[in-house]
């Protein structure tokens, strides 16, 4: 197989807006209303929406400025440089192993849903097989191209998410919502960590220093990145509860394509619009598996330098399919992806504050 080499492997603000976005919007926003949910009254989990979209944006921030400050230099040299090499070597492992993570809870949930709604009699290794050879297949060519479908597939799975909430308009009721302000502080503190669980993926920008034209203005694209994701998210919960009540949508796995389900459009054109709803989310699902490998790589390659790109796929990608067929139930399934959340945790914010901050400190990188 051949790679293509685009003429030119630059990318500017509005590709790491539409990066940002397709890595933010994928599972988690799937299941984030039925998270809600469960322990928040009505429908006050818009303020734990907000309350994370804020706490999102803050470390955002942080990510973008220590990109901006090293731009042109991977992400292990300028860890090495802002610490040392075997800290940077530590560091890249904890990166390639959180999105190698990330990869296999992407990849496991992408087959579930594909089992549930599209391919019931297909198995689930099967299904998780096919989807990463095709990943693999998108990331064995240059970084480009893969920052290149964010382009073309986020308008598209926008443009569907937008026609499922107009037409659903007509199914919501305006009391499913009241009361208002009735949860405790707590509850909606629990929900804040929820919703940031389902907003993590935008610390990969720190794998794209690299890339970045001089000029690029990270920051405002980190921000408007972050806030297309919270926004989506935002609404998909007030539909949720709107349409489906607190209590049912506590109950239901994946409220988002169920609201998909019950839509329908005037002269039943297309009867079943959650298969095309779903089809179209596999987009940014894709894209996202997409640039987890690629981080995971990237991480890999810094390491260890003599590995080629392809090898690291090679040696990456029994691991996250091995990874992925690990949870045996349900419950499994939910430990695995809260184990993924709480490392990024560190790693969308801890780790990024701790580089900023004593890059600062020695003065190191393009802006200090």
């Amino acid at each position: 197989m051949k790679i293509f080499d685009y003429g030119d492997n630059r990318i500017g603000a509005r590709e790491v807006s539409m990066t940002i976005s397709s890595i933010m919007i994928g599972i988690g926003i799937l299941t984030l209303p039925s998270m809600l949910a469960s322990h928040i009254e009505a429908s006050d989990g818009w303020v734990s929406i907000l309350a994370a979209g804020m706490i999102a944006a803050a470390c955002g921030l942080v990510v973008s400025r220590l990109t901006s400050r090293f731009q042109g230099s991977t992400f292990h040299d300028y860890v090495a440089r802002i610490a040392t090499r075997p800290i940077a070597s530590l560091i890249s492992a904890i990166y390639g192993i959180y999105f190698l993570l990330y990869l296999a809870y992407e990849v496991r949930s992408i087959a579930k849903i594909s089992r549930m709604y599209l391919l019931e009699n297909t198995p689930i290794a099967f299904i998780s097989v096919a989807f990463l050879l095709v990943v693999v297949y998108a990331v064995s060519g240059t970084t480009a191209a893969v920052i290149r479908l964010n382009s073309m597939f986020l308008p598209i799975v926008l443009l569907i998410s937008v026609v499922v909430l107009l037409f659903g308009i007509q199914l919501t009721s305006f009391n499913n919502l009241k009361p208002f302000m009735t949860t405790s502080p707590y509850d909606l503190a629990a929900g804040t960590k929820d919703t940031t669980f389902a907003l993590l993926g935008f610390e990969v920008l720190l794998f794209y220093a690299p890339l970045l034209r001089p000029a690029a203005r990270t920051e405002k694209a980190m921000l408007i990145g972050i806030a297309i994701p919270v926004v989506l998210c935002l609404l998909t919960y007030l539909y949720s509860v709107a349409i489906f009540t607190r209590e049912a949508t506590a109950q239901i796995l994946f409220p988002t394509v169920e609201i998909a389900k019950e839509v329908r459009l005037p002269g039943q054109f297309f009867e079943r619009l959650e298969s095309i709803f779903f089809t179209v989310w596999i987009m940014t699902i894709f894209n996202t598996s997409c640039m987890a490998m690629e981080a995971s790589v990237s991480c890999l390659q810094g390491i260890v330098s003599k590995f080629d790109k392809r090898i690291c796929i090679l040696i990456l990608c029994p691991v996250a399919y091995f990874i992925n067929m690990l949870p045996d139930n349900m419950l499994q399934y939910q430990k695995f992806g809260w184990i993924v959340s709480y490392i990024g945790y560190g790693t969308a914010g801890a780790i990024p504050i701790i580089l900023l901050v004593v890059a600062r400190l020695r003065g190191g990188g393009s802006g200090g």
